[in-house]
């Protein structure tokens, strides 16, 4: 299997959109990308068009996933916000105060639960429904820059901090 790379240039507003960027994902025919000031800006992949930025969090938008049409957005502020995007108007749902900047998060297979690695070398396991969280490890002595969950899986789930640490933890501890 072979892939190749190809870029080109975007439209973007005639002021211009200079972002530094934080943390980027592609679903469906588009880009979603976070910048050091808390936006999500969404470019058109096949048009190349910049179609908007939401201004979502203060601090930097760190990470982010999307889970059954919510978007799961860490800050550089520490909080963990639940945003619905259903029908294109983004709205806040439900948001949730971590100690750190919330550098890394992945949802398990089943779409209930997140994990999110934060600055301060904290991993938090929190319900996606309502954003309840606990601390679930507190053992690392350095930021948490990312954490996974197996596709299959939701038994245990991997991270990575600055000191090169790799962790593979038991969802159970």
């Amino acid at each position: 299997m072979q892939y190749a790379m190809k870029y080109g240039k975007c439209q973007l507003p005639s002021t211009g959109l200079t972002r530094q960027y934080t943390t980027s994902m592609v679903r469906e025919e588009f880009l979603y990308a976070g910048t050091t000031g808390g936006e999500v800006c969404l470019f058109h992949l096949f048009t190349r068009l910049y179609k908007g930025s939401v201004p979502i969090s203060s601090h930097g938008l760190m990470s982010f996933v999307v889970v059954d049409g919510y978007f799961f957005i860490g800050g550089g502020d520490g909080k963990l916000k639940k945003v619905n995007i259903g029908g294109g108007n983004w709205s806040l749902e439900r948001e949730a105060q971590l100690s750190g900047m919330i550098l890394s998060m992945s949802a398990s297979a089943d779409g209930k639960e997140l994990v999110c690695g934060t600055s301060n070398g904290k991993v938090y396991r929190v319900l996606a429904s309502d954003l309840t969280y606990m601390l679930h490890t507190d053992a690392h002595v350095a930021s948490v820059n990312d954490v996974a969950f197996p596709l299959s899986s939701s038994d245990y789930f991997a991270t990575i901090c600055d000191s090169v640490v790799f962790s593979l933890t038991s969802r159970a501890a």
